[in-house]
C-alpha cells in the first residue's frame, strides 16, 4: 500500500607551450553569488556547427528539444563564463590544464558512465548525429539535417561530407550504423536501453542514415545525443585508445597522474582553441585550488557552494551555470535491508533537508521531492515528507526496524555528499538507526553501483529537460534488478509513445507522485554545480549541467 505522508597512450604528448593569439574583446568572470564584479554574459560556441532540424508542424517535435543528461554514474546548454577583460590581442598557451574529481580509465563512451567521461572525454573526442546549441536547442552535429516522420518512428540523418574519424577515416553511414550497433548490441553497453526499440538502420547512400523504430519515442532524438560514434577501427582497443570524430583526439592516459587530448586539425566543425587539454585528477577541490593559485591548473572543473565560497578572487574567478538541472540524490537497493516501503519512508522523515542546504550547499540550490526540475514542462509539485523524527521511529517501529543498520556508499572527492551523510547520520542516530557512510576511490564506488552492491548510495544526476533521461539512466536499471514495478515501467513507456506534451506531463506527474510515495530514489536538492578558473583564463563556461564547455577556451601565456 502506498504511504502519502507530508511529508585511458596512442601518441606522443608535446609538453613545450606555444603561443597563439587570441580574439580581443569578451567580458570578465561571471561571479556567483559573493560579492565581486559581475559583467554581461558571453556565450562561447560549443565548438560544433550550428544545424538545425527541418520545420515541422508535428506535435511531438518541441518535446525533442532536450538537453542530453547524465550523472555521476552516467551521463547524456551554455551560462556562466570566464573571459578575460578585453583589449589588444594577447599570446596563449598551447596548453589548458583542468582539474577533474577523480581519474577515468575507462574510455570507451558506450561502457562508460561517469559524467566526468562524459564531459571530459565524450563531448570532445566523439560527435554524435544530434547535439545541443549553447541554448538547449536540438540540433546536427554530425548530421546538417534531420527528420522525422509524423510518428515519430523513423528518424532519417543526412551526414556532413567533411567528417573524418581521427583515425582518417570518413565518418560515412556505413561506419554510424557499425556504432550504432555496437552501442545497442555490445557488452556492456550503456546506452542498449535507448536502442532497444529499433527495428532496422538503412543506409540509401553513404551520406544518409535512416533509423526505423518499431513504435513511437518522442524522446528518441534527444536520447541519441547522447550515443557517441566511434570509428570501427578503434571498437576492440576504445576503451584505452578511443578514435573518434570530435575537435580533441585522444593522446595519452597516465594513471592517476593525466589525459592529454590534442586538437583535431582536420575536425569538420569549428577548430577548438587551445591546441591541446591536460587533465589532472585531483579529489581533494582545497588542494585543486591551491595547484590554482601556484600555476600548475588553469581551471578546476567543479566546486560546491562551500568551496566557492572560499575561492580568492583576486587570484580566480567562479564560473556559475544560469540555471541548474543537477540533482543531488540519495538511491536505495530496495531488495535489500532497505526493501520495505516503509522503511524509506522513515529514512526521508530523518532527512533535514533544509539543514543540509544550508551545511552542505552554501544556502543554494532548490529544495524538492520531485526528481524532475521545477523549469521543466514535466514538473510536478509533490508534497513530500516534512522532517519529523518521532514519526519516522513510530513507522520503523511499525515496520519491525528499530534497531536498523545501513551503509551508506559516497564516491571519494564530493564534499557535499560527505556533508549529507554526517547530517542524517545524527538525525538518525537519535532514533536508534545507525548509518555508516563509505567512502571509496571512485572506480570502488562505481563498481559497487553498477552491480548493485550497496543498501543505498548518493549520487548526483545532471537531469536533462526531456523527463525520459531521469527514466532512462536512473530509474531502468532499478526496474530490472531491485525496485520491479510493472506500473511504473509500463508508465515511463506511455510516456515515450505519445507526443502531445501535456499528455507526457499528465503521465510523468503520475511517475513522480509514485516514486515519491514508494522511494526507490530520494531526491535532496537541486543545487548549482560550480567552476573555478584563473585569472587569465578566456571563453570558458559551463552549462546548466554545470558541465565545462572547454572548445573556446583559452589561458593567458
Amino acid at each position: 500500500m502506498r504511504r502519502r505522508q507530508h511529508v585511458e597512450p596512442h601518441r606522443h604528448r608535446r609538453r613545450h607551450r606555444g603561443r597563439r593569439p587570441v580574439d580581443p574583446g569578451g567580458s570578465a568572470l561571471i561571479p556567483n553569488h559573493m560579492p565581486h564584479h559581475r559583467s554581461p554574459q558571453h556565450h562561447p560556441s560549443n565548438g560544433k556547427r550550428s544545424r538545425t532540424m527541418r520545420k515541422s508542424n508535428r506535435p511531438w517535435v518541441a518535446a525533442v528539444s532536450a538537453v542530453a543528461a547524465g550523472s555521476l554514474l552516467l551521463g547524456g546548454c551554455a551560462a556562466g563564463s570566464a573571459d578575460s577583460d578585453g583589449g589588444d590581442a594577447a599570446d596563449v598557451s598551447d596548453e589548458l590544464v583542468v582539474a577533474l574529481a577523480g581519474d577515468i580509465d575507462n574510455f570507451d563512451p558506450h561502457t562508460n558512465q561517469l559524467i566526468i567521461y562524459e564531459y571530459a572525454i565524450r563531448e570532445l573526442v566523439f560527435s554524435s548525429l544530434v547535439d545541443y546549441d549553447v541554448d538547449l536547442n536540438l540540433q546536427g552535429d554530425l548530421a546538417t539535417e534531420f527528420e522525422a516522420n509524423e510518428d515519430a518512428t523513423e528518424f532519417t540523418f543526412t551526414l556532413d561530407a567533411d567528417a573524418v574519424f581521427h583515425d582518417g577515416t570518413p565518418v560515412d553511414a556505413a561506419a554510424v550504423i557499425e556504432s550504432l550497433e555496437r552501442a545497442a548490441d555490445g557488452t556492456d553497453s550503456i546506452w542498449s536501453g535507448r536502442l532497444a526499440d529499433v527495428q532496422s538502420y538503412d543506409a540509401p547512400d553513404d551520406q544518409t542514415v535512416v533509423i526505423t523504430l518499431n513504435s513511437p519515442n518522442a524522446a528518441f532524438l534527444s536520447g541519441i545525443a547522447s550515443i557517441a560514434i566511434v570509428a570501427p577501427s578503434g571498437f576492440d582497443d576504445a576503451s584505452s585508445s578511443p578514435v573518434g570524430s570530435g575537435p580533441y583526439e585522444f593522446v595519452s592516459w597516465s594513471a592517476n597522474d593525466e589525459i592529454v587530448l590534442e586538437r583535431f586539425e582536420d575536425y569538420f566543425g569549428e577548430a577548438a582553441a587551445t591546441e591541446s587539454i591536460v587533465y589532472k585528477p585531483v579529489a581533494d577541490q582545497q588542494v585543486a585550488l591551491n595547484s590554482l593559485y601556484s600555476g600548475d591548473i588553469d581551471i578546476v572543473s567543479s566546486v560546491t557552494s562551500a568551496t566557492a565560497e572560499q575561492v580568492d578572487t583576486d587570484r580566480a574567478g567562479i564560473v556559475e551555470p544560469s540555471a541548474t538541472n543537477s540533482l543531488s540524490l540519495i538511491e536505495f537497493n530496495a531488495s535489500g535491508t532497505l526493501g520495505d516501503e516503509r522503511v524509506r519512508q522513515a529514512l526521508a522523515m530523518a532527512l533535514d533537508k533544509e539543514s543540509i542546504r544550508d551545511i552542505a550547499y552554501g544556502g543554494d540550490g532548490s529544495i524538492q521531492w520531485s526528481p524532475i526540475p521545477e523549469s521543466s514542462w514535466a514538473y510536478a509539485e509533490q508534497e513530500g515528507y516534512s522532517y519529523d523524527l518521532d514519526a519516522a521511529a513510530a513507522l520503523l517501529e511499525e515496520a519491525g526496524a528499530s534497531d536498523l543498520s545501513f551503509t551508506l556508499e559516497i564516491p571519494s572527492g564530493f564534499p557535499d555528499a560527505e556533508q549529507i551523510a554526517r547530517v542524517w547520520q545524527a538525525s538518525l542516530a537519535e532514533i536508534g538507526v545507525t548509518l555508516t557512510p563509505n567512502v571509496t576511490e571512485l572506480s570502488v564506488w562505481l563498481d559497487a553501483y553498477v552491480s548493485r552492491n550497496y543498501d543505498a548510495t548518493w549520487n548526483v544526476f545532471n537531469v536533462g529537460a526531456d523527463p525520459n533521461s531521469f527514466f532512462d539512466i536512473i530509474m531502468n536499471p532499478h526496474l530490472t534488478d531491485d525496485y520491479v514495478s510493472p506500473e511504473v515501467s509500463g508508465l515511463a513507456a506511455d510516456a515515450l509513445a505519445v507526443s502531445d506534451e501535456s499528455a507526457r506531463a499528465d503521465i510523468y506527474g503520475e511517475l513522480q507522485q509514485i516514486l515519491v510515495e514508494e522511494l526507490p530514489i530520494m531526491t535532496v536538492q537541486f543545487t548549482p554545480i560550480y567552476s573555478v578558473a584563473a585569472t587569465g583564463v578566456d571563453g570558458y563556461a559551463v552549462n546548466p549541467l554545470g558541465w565545462p564547455m572547454l572548445t573556446d577556451a583559452t589561458v593567458a601565456e
